[in-house]
């Protein structure tokens, strides 16, 4: 099995994100910091300054070898390639990490990318737009877009309801990526947790795309706050039949914290929900990781 979507979280790339949002919204600081610490309480902030990279890569590997997890990519919060990098180093057959830049709209963030991806080792980016405050068919990010397919590494989307601080919602809807889903049509785009609420408008994506994969990470409890409240296995089937198990990819969005661990149960109820499907085991086997090794460990995914 491959974990395509968990997170390395470092006390650098906290501090990072607190400066940008202050960046954004001056005077935010202690609201930041204050809804931040019901993400992350005193046991979670104590467990983040109190481990380097090496004792962070042990820990992830013990809880990979214990929920029967081969590989794992790590999307980090914050542009620290040379910290992915030396985590990766622990691991580099098991740890892969993401390029983040911490402003995609930026004239270098090209750049930036191919610097990851060729210097750092790194195998695909991440764009939140509500938090990095641009829409996907800004022209501005269309040579970082072109950058990425030249590089044939795919670019994962988080759209929908988050719990991050000061996130601006009218950035958060999937179907911004319908023009650039045609535009580069060689370019593989991952829209994260479903859609996070817009579930309807990832089923709508689907029409006409064929580079358009979805991830299935995290507790997906947003359906709680949709008018539908469709049960996890409803979005799974419906997600299969409109995109085919070819273009569904396995996470869990594990943050390692010191209560929680691996997310065990997030993992075993998807395992349950896709074997209460009826697919084959060759289409499961590509839910749960054929799927990842396509898009990050051979150089198309066709």
């Amino acid at each position: 099995m491959i974990d395509a979507h968990v997170h390395l979280i470092t006390m650098e790339m906290l501090e990072d994100a607190v400066k940008r949002f202050e960046k954004h919204y001056p005077g935010s600081d202690k609201k930041i910091r204050k809804s931040g610490h019901r993400i992350f309480d005193d046991e979670s902030m104590k467990y983040l300054s109190g481990t380097n990279l090496k004792e962070k890569a042990d820990d992830w590997l013990k809880v990979m070898d214990e929920n029967g997890i081969e590989k794992a990519v790590f999307l980090p919060i914050s542009q620290r390639p040379e910290q992915m990098r030396d985590f990766m180093a622990n691991s580099p057959e098991r740890l892969y990490g993401y390029v983040y830049i911490n402003d995609p709209a930026s004239p270098d963030a090209p750049d930036v990318l191919k610097s990851g991806v060729n210097e750092y080792g790194l195998c695909g980016l991440k764009l939140y737009p509500s938090i990095q405050l641009f829409h996907a068919y800004d022209k501005k990010l269309f040579a970082l877009y072109e950058e990425a397919q030249g590089l044939g590494v795919p670019i994962t989307f988080h759209y929908g309801i988050t719990h991050a601080p000061m996130a601006d919602y009218r950035y958060t809807n999937p179907l911004d990526l319908q023009l650039p889903l045609r535009l580069f049509p060689k370019l593989n785009f991952i829209i994260a947790h479903f859609g996070a609420g817009f579930f309807r408008e990832v089923c709508l994506l689907g029409y006409h795309t064929k580079n358009l994969y979805l991830d299935t990470s995290g507790t997906n409890n947003w359906t709680e706050y949709t008018p539908e409240n469709w049960k996890l296995k409803e979005i799974f089937k419906r997600s299969i039949e409109i995109y085919s198990p070819q273009r569904i990819v396995f996470g869990t969005d594990t943050v390692l914290r010191p209560d929680t661990g691996y997310r065990t149960s997030i993992m075993k109820e998807q395992i349950n929900v896709v074997e209460s499907l009826g697919i084959s085991s060759e289409e499961r086997d590509l839910i749960f990781g054929g799927n990842a090794k396509r898009l990050y460990f051979t150089s198309s995914a066709g």
